[in-house]
């Protein structure tokens, strides 16, 4: 790991991990850069056990800039294929800028990994963030697609069925995707598993052609492209309630009919939409009345 130190338009480069142990003072946070470089290696050596040495020793630098001055990119790290990722010092301490860290290396790792191209912006930012939520940094952010990676993410985290396995399994699991509706159905699937809603018993009736299922999984995760994990649960519920005998079509239509009603009707309550657009095939409970003398 490279420490580049820029000042009076000059610059010097240290080698991080033989560095000595004098602090560095960067806007109001103070680093040490040795340790800072140990903090990342051990982590991120224990979460990507495969990554060539190369990655950290020639492809992570971090910058250090004279107080007030931007660099030409204005966030806290960045990453490109070609040259490999750059931290920013002085935007976060000296624990939240190793999760930056893990964030540009999760980029590194999803490329090297495969599918980083095919990727969309939504993915490339959920993988990054479970990695630095990994490393313990919790962000929020208003703008996408970070905003909607952070919520999949949040809610995947969420579920125990995914949150109890170690971080090679879930990294796996969202590596394996390439776009916001598939982790909307990643959802889907462990908070099936977490709270058993009956989604895959319901599929397994309902029919043994797999690629009808995939395209029934499909149109939810897209309906649901958005929800709160409260709305994906709700929306199952309604889904696996459906008689039995209803044909395929119709659920997709039903599907469809909440997505055009959500958009036409953006402030109206979005579960009363659902209840509306499924009422017709959910077999309404029965009430049991108690008759006085």
């Amino acid at each position: 790991m490279q420490l580049l130190l820029r000042s009076g338009g000059q610059q010097i480069v240290i080698d991080m991990e033989r560095a000595d142990d004098r602090p560095l003072v960067v806007g109001q946070y103070t680093y040490r850069p040795r340790r800072l470089a140990g903090k990342v290696r051990r982590l991120a050596t224990k979460m990507w056990p495969d990554m060539p040495l190369s990655v950290l020793d020639q492809r992570l630098t971090f910058e250090a800039v004279d107080n007030g001055r931007e660099t030409a990119w204005g966030d806290s790290g960045s990453f490109s294929p070609r040259s490999g990722s750059t931290v920013l010092l002085g935007r976060w301490d000296e624990d939240g800028s190793v999760g930056i860290a893990l964030h540009e290396l999760a980029h590194e790792m999803h490329l090297r990994h495969g599918g980083y191209d095919d990727s969309d912006g939504v993915v490339r930012e959920a993988l990054a963030m479970l990695a630095e939520r990994e490393a313990g940094l919790r962000r929020t952010f208003e703008r996408e697609p970070y905003h909607s990676a952070c919520q999949l993410i949040e809610q995947l985290e969420s579920l125990s069925a995914f949150n109890r396995m170690s971080f090679s399994k879930r990294w796996a699991e969202v590596v394996s995707v390439t776009s916001a509706v598939g982790l909307a159905d990643l959802i889907h699937y462990y908070l099936d598993r977490s709270e058993r809603l009956g989604l895959a018993r319901w599929l397994d009736r309902l029919t043994k052609n797999v690629d009808v299922r995939d395209q029934l999984l499909a149109r939810l995760a897209n309906t649901s492209l958005r929800y709160s994990l409260e709305l994906r649960r709700h929306l199952i519920k309604k889904l696996v309630r459906c008689k039995p005998e209803t044909p395929v079509e119709q659920l997709l239509y039903v599907l469809d009919s909440i997505a055009t009603l959500d958009r036409r009707y953006p402030n109206d309550d979005l579960e009363r939409i659902i209840n509306f657009c499924f009422a017709p095939y959910v077999p309404q409970r029965r009430r049991l009345f108690a008759f006085g003398s």
